[in-house]
């Protein structure tokens, strides 16, 4: 009986967020996670495109097409494509609904938050 209710309680936990807050679903968590990947990718084509052109890339559609993307990449929660914009030091890709931005580099979350 115990042990029932201990596996129970365990099942209980880890669908519920591995005891967190429980105020996000799997699927919120799983969807910012993909958004924050292709964030990342966006800033890695960047850092190519100015190792081989000299400069950053001046704007999303320059930028896919150097890394020849076929799809362009977008939030998966919103539909909506990242915003580039260039500043007096580097580069700044956010995602327009707000599921964080990098910097030149520097991500504008910590861990896996």
């Amino acid at each position: 009986m115990i042990c029932r209710f201990a596996a129970s309680a365990l099942i209980l936990i880890i669908f519920s967020g591995c005891g967190g807050n429980g105020s996000e679903s799997l699927q919120e968590i799983s969807l910012r996670r993909q958004c924050r990947a292709n964030l990342n990718t966006l800033c890695t084509d960047q850092a190519s495109y100015c190792d081989a052109v000299g400069e950053w890339a001046p704007d999303i559609e320059n930028l896919n097409q150097f890394a020849r993307r076929t799809r362009l990449l977008t939030c998966p929660e919103s539909g909506e494509g990242y915003i580039l914009e260039l500043s007096d030091c580097g580069y700044v890709v956010s995602c327009p609904a707000g599921h964080g931005s990098i910097e030149t580099g520097r991500r504008s979350w910590t861990g896996g938050h």
